[in-house]
Parts: structure tokens; C-alpha cells; sequence
């Protein structure tokens, strides 16, 4: 009698009416808000993946074509009558790969018959006896007197992921006399390591495809290397990308998970990279903060019915301020940034949850940042950061008319070094040289490792050339002292080629060519020696 008393009191009925309006109110703010969020986290997580897409295509795209010159280079360089002298033609590859050791497998030089090997370096058992006359990256240089990329597959002689590239060695009548080309298996470090050794927050990664072989060239999961793409209908995304589109959006990939995909082209191959991330990964702090929320709901809206409309608005507005100012972050009107914790409650843990993405964007983004622009072995700048600094510092010194010196810096007996005791030998060996090398030149000068074992120096201020030389002695000096390596004394030596603007040069890229030239006059003279460059005319 009492309960059905309760039952119909007006109280009771104004506040079970209150209780359903105020938990429907609450689902509806909720929904709206989750998804609003959602919406702004899927914009960053877009932007972020399409910026590493790209950052990781053009890396890759600007391998192939330093690969491609190379080649291109050699084939037009090379003498014609050098290829009835198979052991001098050895040694010109030697000589070439030592200088441009682009291709981990070395370079060889195939009749245009296909059967056989005219010449090669380095020499692996096996490869003289191949008939290659079947290989797509032969019969394209070949037949069409094009440079061209081969299917990767699994080598012939190395049981391992390879890829060849090819460029038509031809008379003075254009006709192809041999095809050269070069090998290089897809692990070879620094070149698609951007691809094969990252990943992207803790399930993502990368995808590198070649839309012609149908075939993935290097993920970031080992098990889909070299492995065909999904049949057409798997993946609508995919589907897209490999009829051209380029772009980013949510997907449902060939295993059935939901991710976000975005596409960078690799034109020098007709390759695209595909970076991506599944969306119970991205969305998380969305999900577990909605958790948290539907949990502690029940308690949450009962407080609420004691105040409802000045704490029900309270509630909400650090919500809807997060929200305003993820937006604000999207379109970019606001830098990206952490949101301030107002509250310590379920929107100060989605708070923290967005917060904490953030943090992992801004963490994946300073390390592909320190990936484009350190060298990671030596801690030197890489090249690319050199020229960026470089240009910058040329424009200065130009507007103040003073002088500039480059310093190329080749390493004399390094190869034999790195082949005998190992890589790990070379690479403590390269990083003791770079040691020295800044412990030689003042700090305002910009010491940076341009590849493999060639070093530049950026030295500004230049009054005295004599001086120049005087320092080039005194790094010849310090890098041919004894180094220990894995408890052995090793010597080696350095031949460096210097060159001054606006002495020899006018812009950074003919200064970098000056002192190129200058270090190949140091080679010949000997070794172990410093020349100053030539201006031409």
C-alpha cells in the first residue's frame, strides 16, 4: 500500500520523469560529444598518417633515383672496348662501387643475350652461370633501351628478398650492347629501413606496393613481405589505390579489421607507400573514456538530479571546450598541443586520454623528424639536413660577401676494413671519424656525414686560404692515427677535396661539385692527401 502510495505521488513521477529525461539527456550529450571527438581524432590521426605517407615515399623515391643516375650514369660512362676485357671491366665496377656503394649485392653486366655474366663485382659463386635473358628487368633494358625496375622476388643465388635495377649500356648508333645492373636485397640497410623497422603507435605500420607486380615490397610486418596484394574486393581503399587514387579515409583491409589508410606515391618506381593504423588503436582514448563515462553514469546521475540544470551544464562544458579546441587544432588555428585538466573526473580522463595521443603523435613525429635529419649511427647531421643548413648558411654569407669553404672527405682503406672484420667494425669505425672530425673544426663550422664513409665540413669565415689547407692537413693527420676497434688497431687514411665560394662556386650545388672533383684529384694523387678544386673556364 505504502510502494503503490510512492508510486503514483507526484514527487515520485516528477522525479522518475527528471531521472529518464536527465539519463536520456546524458546519452544524447554523450553521443554527440564521443562523436564529436572521434571526428577531431580521426583529422589528426589522418593529417599525421598522410604526413608520414609521404615523408616515407619521397625518402624512398629519392633512393631509386640516386640508384637510376648512378646506373644511367656508369652505362653512358662506360668504355666500349672494356667489355672484351672482362678483368679490367671487374675492376672499373670495383672502383665505382667502392666510390657509390648504392646496390648491398653489387653490380654486374649481362651480354644482350642474357646468358651468362660479362663482368661483376663483388663476385658471388654462382651468378656467371645464370640465364637471365627471361627476367623482366632485362628484357625492358634491353628490348625498350630504358632504365627499369625488376619484380622483387626471392634471389637466385642469396636466399633472400631482392631487387634489380637495370640501364642499357649502348654504341655510338644507340644500339644496346649490354645491360647493367644492380642488386641489392629489400634489407639493405638505408634503404627501404623506414618501411621494414618502424612502426606506427603499437599495431600500425607501413606498406610499400608495386601496383604493376600485384606484390608488397616491404611492410612492417615481416610475414607480408613479397607477398601479393589482397584480389580485388577485399579492400575498397586498396582497390582505389591501385587504379592511381592518392588520399587518406577508413578501410576495412583484407583481414577484416577497420583502419585508417593513407597513400604516398613513389613515382620512380610506379610504387605507392601506404600508412595506416587500425581504428580501435586510434579511437582508444574515445572508447575507454566512454567506458569509464557508462560505468559511473548511475552514480553520476543521481548527483545530477539534485542540481540538475546548474551541474548538468557544468558537466558538460570542459567537454565542450575540449572539443571546440580539438577542432581548432584540426583546421589549425590552434597549435597541437596537450588540453589543459580542469577536473579529475571522467572528462578530465578523455581529456587525459586525448592528451596521451598527443603525446604519441608529437613522439612519432620528433622521431621521424631526427630519422630525415640525423645521421643515426655517428649522430651527425645527414645529408639532407646539411644541404638544408647549408643552403641557409650560403644565402648569409653571400649577402655579407665573404668567403665559404667545402670540405669532401673521403675515408682511404675503409672498404677493406668494413668486408673483413664486419659491418659492426665499419660502423664504430665511422663513428670514431666523426669524433674527430668534430674535435677538429670550430663550432661554428657544420661537420655532417654525406654517406657511407664521405664526410663534408662547412667552414665559414674564410679569410686565409692557406689556412684552409693548414686544417685539411691536420685532418689528414688525426683521421690516419691507429683507431681501436674490437680490440684491434686499424689505420686508414682520407682524401679530401676542397673548394671555395665565390672562389670556385656560385650556389651550393656547383661548390659541392667543385670539392666532389677536387677529392677524386686526391684519390689520384695518391691518397692520403688534400686538393683544391679547379673553377671551370
Amino acid at each position: 500500500m505504502q510502494f503503490r502510495r510512492l508510486a503514483h505521488s507526484l514527487v515520485a513521477q516528477v522525479l522518475g520523469l527528471a531521472l529518464l529525461i536527465t539519463i536520456f539527456g546524458t546519452a544524447v550529450r554523450f553521443t554527440l560529444l564521443s562523436n564529436t571527438m572521434r571526428d577531431g581524432i580521426e583529422e589528426l590521426v589522418t593529417a599525421h598518417l598522410s604526413s608520414e605517407a609521404s615523408y616515407v615515399a619521397s625518402d624512398i623515391d629519392e633512393k631509386i633515383r640516386a640508384r637510376k643516375q648512378l646506373l644511367e650514369t656508369m652505362a653512358k660512362q662506360l668504355p666500349a672496348s672494356l667489355l672484351d676485357h672482362p678483368r679490367e671491366l671487374e675492376g672499373w665496377l670495383a672502383e665505382r662501387h667502392a666510390l657509390a656503394p648504392y646496390f648491398s649485392l653489387g653490380m654486374t653486366i649481362v651480354p644482350a643475350s642474357g646468358k651468362g655474366v660479362i663482368g661483376e663485382f663483388p663476385l658471388l659463386p654462382g651468378r656467371r652461370q645464370l640465364d637471365f635473358s627471361d627476367a623482366d628487368w632485362f628484357r625492358a633494358a634491353r628490348d625498350n633501351a630504358v632504365f627499369a625496375i625488376g619484380k622483387p622476388t626471392v634471389g637466385r643465388v642469396v636466399n633472400q628478398g631482392i631487387i634489380v635495377m637495370a640501364a642499357p649500356i649502348l654504341d655510338a648508333r644507340g644500339r644496346v650492347l649490354a645491360v647493367l645492373n644492380g642488386v641489392s636485397t629489400l634489407d639493405t640497410p638505408g634503404f627501404l629501413n623506414l618501411i621494414q623497422n618502424n612502426t606506427i603507435g603499437n599495431t600500425g605500420g607501413f606498406l610499400l606496393i608495386s601496383p604493376r607486380d600485384k606484390l608488397f615490397v616491404a611492410a612492417s610486418m615481416p610475414n607480408m613481405r613479397l607477398r601479393p596484394t589482397p584480389p580485388t574486393g577485399a579492400n575498397r581503399l586498396h582497390d582505389r589505390a591501385m587504379e592511381g587514387w592518392r588520399g587518406a579515409g577508413i578501410t576495412v583491409n583484407a583481414f577484416g579489421v577497420e583502419e585508417i589508410a593513407a597513400i604516398g606515391s613513389v613515382p620512380s618506381a610506379g610504387w605507392f607507400v601506404v600508412a595506416r593504423m587500425p581504428t580501435a588503436e586510434a579511437f582508444q582514448s574515445v572508447t575507454a573514456s566512454g567506458k569509464l563515462l557508462v560505468q559511473k553514469g548511475g552514480a553520476i546521475t543521481l548527483i545530477v538530479l539534485t542540481i540538475f540544470g546548474v551541474f548538468l551544464f557544468y558537466l558538460f562544458r570542459p567537454l565542450r571546450q575540449a572539443s571546440r579546441q580539438i577542432h581548432q587544432m584540426a583546421d589549425g588555428d590552434l597549435p597541437l598541443e596537450p588540453l589543459a585538466v580542469v577536473r579529475h573526473d571522467e572528462v578530465g580522463e578523455m581529456v587525459d586520454g586525448f592528451n596521451f595521443l598527443v603525446a604519441k603523435v608529437r613522439e612519432n613525429e620528433q622521431r621521424m623528424t631526427r630519422l630525415a635529419h640525423q645521421d643515426a649511427l655517428t649522430s651527425l647531421p645527414n645529408r639532407l639536413s646539411f644541404l638544408m643548413r647549408a643552403e641557409q648558411t650560403v644565402a648569409l654569407f653571400q649577402r655579407r660577401n665573404s668567403r665559404l669553404a667545402l670540405m669532401f672527405i673521403d675515408l682511404d682503406g675503409f672498404k677493406p676494413i668494413n668486408d673483413v672484420y664486419g659491418h659492426e667494425a665499419g660502423d664504430q669505425l665511422l663513428q670514431q671519424v666523426a669524433a674527430r672530425l668534430g674535435e677538429s673544426v670550430r663550432k661554428a663550422d657544420l661537420v655532417a656525414r654525406y654517406g657511407g664513409d664521405e664526410f663534408v665540413v662547412l667552414l665559414t669565415d674564410i679569410g686565409d686560404p692557406e689556412a684552409t689547407a693548414v686544417l685539411a692537413d691536420k685532418i689528414i693527420a688525426k683521421l690516419s692515427q691507429p683507431y681501436l676497434v674490437n680490440e684491434m688497431e686499424v689505420v686508414i687514411g682520407a682524401s679530401i677535396g676542397v673548394a671555395f665560394l665565390p672562389d670556385d662556386a656560385e650556389d651550393m650545388d656547383s661548390l659541392i661539385a667543385q670539392a666532389d672533383a677536387a677529392m677524386y684529384d686526391a684519390k689520384r694523387a695518391g691518397r692520403n692527401c688534400y686538393r683544391f678544386a679547379h673553377k671551370p673556364g
